[in-house]
């Protein structure tokens, strides 16, 4: 496996400029599980297969099949089986035409991502993806479009780049995107929360002090504008660099930044804990970090957050949550032996057959008490059998 990289832990200042929470229960586990249940590795081979197929219905339709097996259950085993045959076949989907088929492509993109988790796979992915997607932000001009390859570039950086300068490498694409493409305004604010989750995986010491001086009144004049996602998003990147210190490597005069009140940007001047219910454990983030990753992975999984939660090593590094194993609702406790004593008078027996009329026979009572012993072991064994298959 490749080297993990040292995620933070924090979180992500909503459109009403406070920190949402979103609550799930037993209930939601168990309908996403029966509905993983009925998606087996049989139907996601074959969505695979129909992604080589000529007409773009039937691809669109098979990447969002593949989309839903995501979103219901964790299908990991699947992810690294089929990686490569995943991988190539969404960059093929994603450079065609379509802008559905290709918006398709990089949703499956960023949900393979965040299944595979942190290892050569990862790393792979984001070494075959990150170049592509980069390029496309200069020439893209649907705006959807580019919100989906902003997210993509962002989650499979977050978790296949492993060394700092590829981190920085795809923040400088967003940055770039965000000065150069600033009339895009509904994927402003996607470009600012996607590099925002990139600077949150950071150490302020490893930052380069050459490329974000401008950071700060860059963010600060975005405050002024009148689209609150982007309003929201400087605020929160704001916040951010605060947190991470070293406010030098983000402006040139440091002293600008006492125009700004840290009260306006966090409520209160604190950040308030995120708490998420996780079936009947709760998952608790306090610090701004992690939960800007909380809230960006929660978007991209959707309703396989709380599967993705239990199962996924990756969340379970990056959020520290070790979920508690399910247990059985009832036990099954099967002896390994059963051995039955039957007080019985018996005469003298002075010959061979009635030895074997009394203790051979069929009607005989020591038979009929062992073939009530090996009945009863069956059905036990059977009950459990299918309690296994359920």
């Amino acid at each position: 496996m490749g080297r993990r990289k040292n995620f933070h832990q924090n979180s992500e200042i909503q459109k009403s400029g406070k920190l949402s929470v979103d609550f799930h229960s037993d209930t939601d586990i168990n309908e996403c599980t029966s509905a993983s249940t009925q998606i087996g590795s049989k139907s996601l081979n074959h969505f695979l297969e129909q992604l080589y197929e000529k007409r773009g219905k039937t691809r669109e339709a098979a990447l969002s099949s593949i989309i839903l097996s995501y979103s219901l259950g964790y299908q990991y085993q699947y992810s690294e089986k089929n990686f490569s045959e995943l991988l190539y076949q969404c960059l093929k989907s994603f450079k065609r035409d379509s802008i559905k088929e290709s918006c398709l492509a990089l949703e499956v993109l960023g949900l393979l991502a965040i299944t595979i988790g942190c290892g050569e796979n990862s790393h792979e992915l984001y070494k075959e993806t990150a170049s592509i997607l980069s390029e496309a932000l200069n020439t893209e001009s649907q705006p959807q479009k580019l919100k989906l390859i902003l997210d993509t570039l962002a989650i499979i950086t977050f978790i296949g780049g492993n060394e700092l300068e590829e981190t920085e490498k795809s923040m400088q694409s967003i940055w770039d995107f965000m000065h150069s493409r600033a009339d895009f305004k509904e994927a402003q604010s996607a470009a600012i929360f996607s590099w925002s989750l990139l600077l949150s995986s950071m150490d302020s010491w490893t930052l380069s002090y050459k490329h974000w001086r401008g950071a700060i009144p860059f963010f600060k004049k975005l405050l002024e504008s009148d689209n609150e996602s982007i309003v929201n998003g400087a605020r929160q990147a704001l916040a951010l660099i605060f947190e991470i210190g070293c406010l030098e490597k983000f402006e040139d005069d440091t002293s600008a930044m006492e125009e700004i009140n840290v009260e306006k940007i966090l409520e209160d001047g604190h950040i308030p804990e995120i708490s998420v219910k996780i079936g009947k454990q709760r998952l608790k983030v306090n610090t701004l970090p992690q939960q800007i990753q909380l809230n960006f992975v929660r978007r991209l999984l959707g309703s396989g957050f709380v599967v993705h939660m239990r199962e996924n090593e990756l969340l379970h590094d990056v959020f520290k949550f070790k979920p508690e194993k399910r247990q059985l609702e009832k036990k099954l406790y099967v002896a390994e032996r059963d051995e039955v004593g039957i007080n019985l008078f018996v005469p003298d027996v002075r010959s061979e057959d009635s030895f074997q009329r009394i203790h051979k026979s069929q009607n005989s009572i020591f038979v009929k008490a062992r073939t009530q012993i090996r009945n009863k072991n069956r059905d036990i064994k059977g009950e459990e059998q299918g309690r296994c298959e359920d």
